[in-house]
């Protein structure tokens, strides 16, 4: 399969229409999806992008391209029903991770290779799975569209993976609802919860010097001993705020740069930690409670100064209430198309949910095709089982909130 081909999208009401829902339909369509490369940083989502517009055509669904950021773009799309029934969204982003180290691939990272009832490669699981449910689902409700009180909006967004704003961009073009599920790698499972993440750098400056003149400099790297001695206090606190899905958050020191030269004492040195933040912490003000604890564990005289910043973009937490009626039919849902219980829990991972929640007020969660174990890594993939039970299951709660009575 030629992921460049301009396979027509197939037209509504023909005969020889498809089970736009069955794991082969969905299957082809990731295919397509995983052999365009959308690394960010990299190749990025445009090319991706305007695929899935192409999915569209002659179909009832509206499809656009937007700018989200200079020369990037997401896709925002509507199935519009009959009546003024509610908007479902259903959200995923276009990019993927880069590949570290191919030589650990036992497959083409963009072969779409089939194995053993998995599909391989990069994005299979983080998220083309998801994108390729949301066309399939949208097909299907499209064959229906006389049934269709309420309304489909699809976002197919960019940056996702270093947190820019794609499905913000997709927000504020009016690509907005009632409801909504992000299609992340869940499992099957319904993520009412995800934590967030806030990239800390802590940065200790001192005077460089050559190291046999040491004593005439300010040496950073000893601030290191109290920094992380106050970060491990830090970490045991943060432990005993615990989240009824997600459990406790995390703080975990990562990455240490600085110096030049083994014998010179390094002007500055850099401290990366790794924030994971459950409901009820706030980027600001866990910024500020590491600022003071660090501060107060500074020895007296010391001279070393320290500037405690966000590193780069973050994700804030989101939850709704395991209640709520988005929860309670996607639990009925699950339990009509696969039998299964319908878990309800907390993702360990954060995602472009928070922009649902936190900055439009829409009901959200995560629920989608793949086990996050899965991603990120090489040989990535994904369960071709799973993707015809997410698609069948997010078709039947569509087909709840938005078909008429």
């Amino acid at each position: 399969m030629n992921a460049d081909a301009d396979s027509p999208a197939p037209r509504h009401g023909q005969p020889t229409e498809p089970d736009y829902l069955s794991a082969g339909y969905v299957a082809q369509v990731l295919a397509e999806l995983v052999r365009i490369p959308s690394t960010n940083p990299g190749a990025y989502e445009s090319d991706v992008a305007r695929r899935v517009v192409k999915y569209f055509e002659a179909t009832p669904v509206e499809a656009k391209l937007v700018e989200s950021l200079p020369g990037r773009h997401s896709v925002g799309a509507t199935l519009r029903g009959c009546g003024d029934g509610p908007r479902l969204i259903l959200n995923g982003h276009l990019d993927t991770v880069p590949i570290d180290d191919e030589s650990e691939w036992t497959t083409d990272p963009f072969g779409a290779e089939v194995r053993d009832g998995f599909m391989y490669g990069r994005g299979a699981c983080d998220m083309k799975a998801g994108l390729a449910v949301q066309i399939a689902v949208a097909h299907h409700l499209a064959g229906q569209l006389d049934r269709l009180a309420g309304s489909l909006v699809l976002h197919f967004a960019a940056g996702e993976e270093r947190a820019e704003p794609g499905t913000l961009s997709l927000l504020e073009a009016g690509y907005t609802g009632d409801f909504g599920i992000v299609t992340e790698p869940t499992d099957l499972r319904i993520a009412a919860a995800t934590r967030g993440l806030l990239p800390l750098r802590i940065r200790l400056q001192g005077r460089s010097i050559h190291a046999s003149r040491s004593h005439l400099g300010i040496n950073p790297t000893w601030g290191l001993l109290w920094v992380l001695g106050a970060l491990e206090g830090y970490r045991s606190d943060i432990e005993q705020r615990r989240h009824h899905l997600l459990g406790a958050g995390s703080c975990t020191p990562t990455v240490v740069n600085g110096g030049v030269t083994p014998n010179a004492v390094s002007d500055s040195v850099d401290l990366y930690v790794d924030r994971r933040l459950v409901p009820g912490e706030t980027i600001e003000r866990e910024v500020q409670e590491v600022t003071e604890r660090i501060l107060a564990a500074r020895p007296a005289g010391s001279e070393v100064g320290v500037d405690v910043t966000v590193a780069y973009n973050r994700f804030e937490p989101a939850e709704i209430p395991v209640e709520s009626s988005l929860v309670q039919r996607l639990v009925g849902s699950v339990k009509n198309v696969t039998g299964a219980p319908g878990e309800v829990y907390g993702a360990p991972f954060s995602s472009d949910v928070r922009n649902l929640v936190n900055d439009a007020g829409i009901e959200a969660v995560n629920f989608g095709p793949g086990n996050v174990a899965e991603c990120h890594c090489a040989d990535e993939r994904v369960a071709l089982s799973q993707l015809e039970g997410a698609a069948r299951v997010i078709a039947d709660l569509a087909a709840d909130l938005l078909m008429a009575a």
